[in-house]
């Protein structure tokens, strides 16, 4: 009986320690919103809306300035997050395609280091996923009201079938079953759990509590809305590139509004769609801003945000009237660069800038990194672990690298960002671009072929060249 008893306690203390070691370890939040451009946030400098959770997030956090995307475009670069590798090493490159769920990814690493992982909410790969003890994702592309979700265990057969209705608005239920996990995880292990959002992806669905915000108000117009490509590849294209330009925005609930604003001129027309536009897709990021401060409150009651670290960042940029667009795609500023605050209590300094190029290729070999798991050599990005330390190590990039896949009428193209410079190249229209981001933020002015800007143009072709192919991307001129 004394030897039962002993056991017991024995066993008891096991279960006390193992609790105290998973408690200790880091726990990961990693918060991926959809189409979410900085210009949409007020932490970033908004004029057009006020995001007061995500602007606690960054003032208890760092706010990255130069985070950019490898693809603006949304399965591709969530294969890219999940590898760590560019689309033409991960073999993702165009959405509608599937994702190969038997190759290395960042969450079965986690796995193997001890972690429970988790995603629930937009999943978008076609493939069932794996690397997650517990899934429950949006069928395809989901939708607002009363949408579906697919748990794990459920009937597979493909990505964009199947599920169980869970009433109410899905920004809010993507919440529900994020908190509800964190609840019910397993506490004998340190957790990365995943909250992918719908928002503000289309269609432009509000909660019904916000169907009237921003009615009665103007927004204030970006100074590039009327951009007319003077020199640049898309005036070429200008009458066909629906999936870009506001006036002919292709979005089915904007039919009738497109119709109108075409009878009114380039002008008068584009201002139109872009209140409209931007009141409809503004309404999603309140909603979206509503519940990050939800599951943040909730780390607060449930004792877990000293030892969590939290990461906010969209799939892709995404332009808000720049250049007279919306969505993405494009290697513009607005679309290439994507939002990101890190949070990490004791170790970030709260309310910390960084001016560092980091790119979505960084995400799986940071994670790793931050929990203490073995980061693989074949990973193509970099930790940025340094970074949040508030220290930028000698050899740090200087430039990164970008290749879109030619889809939804934006052809194909490729090109290099450095801090200054930026140069893209269109294969199949045998065009270039080159801007110097110093004079000209808002790339207006086509340098290419000025004999002033010879040797820059040499040196980045060459640059272009050698990271393209450092990458294992045999691009070619």
């Amino acid at each position: 009986m004394r030897t039962s008893i002993i056991l017991i306690m024995a066993f008891l203390c096991l279960i006390v320690e193992a609790r105290a070691a998973a408690s200790s370890q880091l726990n990961i939040i990693f918060i991926m919103a959809d189409d979410h451009n900085q210009a949409a946030m007020s932490c970033y400098g908004s004029e057009t809306i006020r995001t007061p959770n995500l602007d606690r997030l960054a003032a208890e956090g760092m706010r990255f300035n130069h985070m950019t995307a490898t693809v603006s475009l949304c399965g591709p670069s969530r294969a890219v997050l999940l590898t760590g590798k560019y689309s033409h090493r991960n073999g993702f490159t165009k959405n509608g395609s599937s994702f190969d769920g038997a190759q290395q990814t960042f969450p079965k690493l986690l796995q193997q280091a001890g972690y429970e992982t988790a995603i629930v909410g937009k999943w978008h790969l076609r493939s069932q996923p794996t690397g997650f003890d517990y899934y429950n994702i949006m069928p395809g592309q989901g939708q607002f009201y009363d949408g579906r979700l697919k748990e794990i265990g459920q009937s597979w057969k493909d990505g964009s079938r199947g599920g169980v209705v869970r009433s109410g608005y899905m920004t809010d239920v993507i919440t529900d079953v994020s908190i509800e996990w964190l609840k019910n995880r397993d506490l004998n292990r340190p957790f990365c759990l995943m909250v992918h959002h719908k928002a503000p992806h289309s269609p432009h669905d509000p909660a019904p509590r916000h169907k009237d915000l921003f009615k009665d108000i103007d927004l204030p117009v970006p100074d590039t809305l009327l951009d007319d490509y003077e020199g640049r590849v898309p005036r070429n294209i200008a009458s066909r590139i629906k999936s870009s330009r506001m006036l002919i925005c292709r979005y089915p609930q904007y039919r009738e509004d497109v119709e109108k604003a075409m009878q009114m001129g380039r002008v008068e027309g584009t201002h139109y769609m872009y209140q409209i536009f931007m009141k409809g897709y503004l309404r999603l990021v309140t909603a979206l801003d509503e519940n990050i401060g939800r599951l943040l409150d909730h780390l607060d009651e449930s004792g877990l945000s000293d030892n969590t670290v939290v990461i906010y960042t969209s799939d892709n940029g995404f332009f808000n009237g720049e250049h007279g667009f919306f969505n993405k795609m494009w290697m513009y500023e607005p679309s290439l660069h994507l939002p990101l605050l890190v949070r990490w209590p004791g170790k970030v300094k709260s309310g910390s800038l960084n001016d560092d190029l980091v790119s979505m290729i960084d995400i799986a070999p940071t994670l790793l990194d931050v929990a203490g798991a073995r980061v693989p050599s074949d990973l193509q990005g970099r930790s940025f672990l340094p970074l949040l330390e508030g220290k930028t190590p000698n050899d740090w990039r200087g430039s990164v690298y970008y290749h879109y896949y030619e889809q939804f009428e934006v052809p194909e193209h490729f090109g290099i960002r450095t801090r200054n410079a930026k140069l893209i190249r269109y294969p199949a229209l045998d065009r270039w671009e080159l801007f110097d981001l110093r004079s000209d933020p808002d790339e207006m002015v086509n340098l290419y072929g000025r004999k002033d800007y010879d040797s820059l143009t040499s040196d980045l072709k060459k640059h272009l060249i050698d990271l393209g192919r450092g990458y294992g991307d045999n691009i070619e001129f």
